[in-house]
């Protein structure tokens, strides 16, 4: 008779297993992001995945596509996050603001703020917050607040946090997001600029963001109010190459060359 293990059997084992290729690959640096990764079952928020993609360090899995393919809501790969946690300096009992709802990264910072901490996570998409709290009541992660809303206009309710991370792509940094922040605390955000994301922490200082380390990284784009349409536009009839407009016209102060019809990273 054959037996069939269940999953939850093999979920530290993968979870560790991944922590020590993070650490090799320098996307893990400290031990209590270690912790938290080796921590959260990663694979109970993508069900129906198998547990290689659920584990693999540097994939990210599609949760939503829109009617033309192109991915809404992605569980970014263990790396990204790992590296954003990291700039992010995240310490027991601060305030953390999490826009772009998944539920895997929130429960990462619920592990990294204690008990004492507070995670609110906001999505512009109800199916996305819905989904997000299901698999995080499901996980023991009920404490972190989702919030359905449109994060261009920052929190209602909600005063300053120590932190904000930004898990998808924007192109540029609403003031809603400065004045959610102390002096002195830190934003962590994929911004994209001339064709390349780069996820970017910044310090509050004063009425001032001081950049103080970036990382190239890719994310599914905003949407909302802060939403932003790339495009892209062919050079030369029948090829394949093109200028990828950030915004403006053509030929404007952001363009990028790259294949025709490649999406962005």
């Amino acid at each position: 008779m054959t037996t069939v293990r269940d999953p939850e059997d093999f979920s530290p084992a993968l979870r560790a297993a991944m922590v020590t290729e993070l650490r090799a690959l320098r996307a893990i640096t400290s031990e209590r992001v270690a912790r938290a990764v080796g921590t959260v079952p990663r694979h109970r928020f993508v069900p129906g995945q198998p547990l290689e993609a659920a584990y693999a360090a540097d994939q990210a899995v599609v949760i939503k596509r829109d009617g033309g393919g192109a991915a809404l809501s992605s569980l970014s790969s263990a790396h990204i996050q790992s590296v954003m946690l990291e700039q992010a300096e995240i310490s027991a009992g601060m305030r953390v603001l999490e826009i772009g709802s998944g539920g895997y990264n929130a429960a990462l910072i619920a592990e990294l703020v204690g008990p004492d901490g507070e995670v609110v996570s906001i999505d512009i998409d109800p199916e996305i917050t819905a989904r997000a709290r299901a698999c995080l009541e499901a996980t023991g992660y009920e404490r972190v607040q989702i919030v359905l809303g449109d994060a261009e206009h920052g929190v209602p309710g909600h005063d300053v946090f120590d932190r904000i991370i930004v898990t998808c792509g924007s192109w540029d940094v609403p003031s809603a997001w400065r004045w959610q922040l102390a002096t002195g605390d830190r934003l962590i955000v994929p911004l994209r600029l001339k064709g390349i994301t780069r996820s970017i922490a910044f310090e509050a200082d004063g009425d001032d963001l001081v950049s103080v380390s970036y990382q190239l990284s890719g994310f599914v784009p905003m949407q909302g109010a802060g939403e932003h349409h790339e495009r892209v536009v062919a050079i030369g009839e029948g090829e394949s190459w093109g200028l990828r407009v950030d915004d403006g016209a053509p030929g404007g102060r952001r363009c990028a060359a790259g294949r025709a019809g490649v999406p962005a990273a």
